[in-house]
């Protein structure tokens, strides 16, 4: 499965010829898309401020920041930057991470992963085979755990309150279960 899963990343990372892989690609198109309706001020070569519908961003092509921080977080021009990037003619390209480049990707993948032997050429060690494997002592239930509240000291210390039946005023049950029958007039 796992030489599987890389031989599929290999080859998908050797046939992109985008710029960054796909799905990297896809977020920074979404981001050109956004950034449309921004308008840029120039503060200094590297320094602008966006206007995105009555909200103000900083934006810094030296350091690849933003005030909105999806710049430094996501390693792709925001759409702030992005509104930059346009304004200024410049490649997006060259303000993205270099670990969503295809060329890194096929790096990344290119240890090949080689299938195991047929079971009955496994050399596994006598200490190993004579470890015995328990389950686990606990079984979770299904479902969501329920929580525990904190009960108050009062009713810690009284306990359940009991209620009286509305019909005879016994405890121990309620109106639909009584079994006293009042006298006819």
């Amino acid at each position: 499965m796992y030489g599987r899963w890389n031989y599929t990343n290999r080859r998908n990372g050797t046939y992109t010829f985008t710029t960054l892989s796909k799905k990297f690609q896809e977020k920074l198109s979404i981001n050109e898309y956004l950034c449309l309706r921004m308008t840029v001020e120039p503060s200094t070569e590297y320094v602008y401020t966006v206007h995105d519908g009555g909200r103000r961003f900083v934006v810094c092509l030296k350091n690849k920041t933003c005030s909105c921080r999806m710049f430094q977080i996501d390693e792709i021009p925001c759409p702030h930057a992005w509104a930059v990037l346009k304004k200024k003619n410049l490649k997006a390209d060259d303000y993205c991470s270099e670990l969503f480049k295809p060329e890194t990707v096929v790096k990344t993948f290119d240890i090949p992963v080689d299938p195991f032997p047929d079971e009955r050429e496994w050399k596994i060690p006598t200490y190993i085979l004579e470890d015995v494997v328990l389950p686990p002592r606990y079984k979770r239930p299904p479902g969501r755990p329920k929580l525990k509240r904190d009960k108050p000291l009062r009713e810690l210390l009284i306990g359940k309150k009991r209620h009286a039946c509305s019909t005879c005023g016994q405890l121990g049950h309620n109106r639909r279960s009584c079994s006293f029958e009042p006298r006819k007039k």
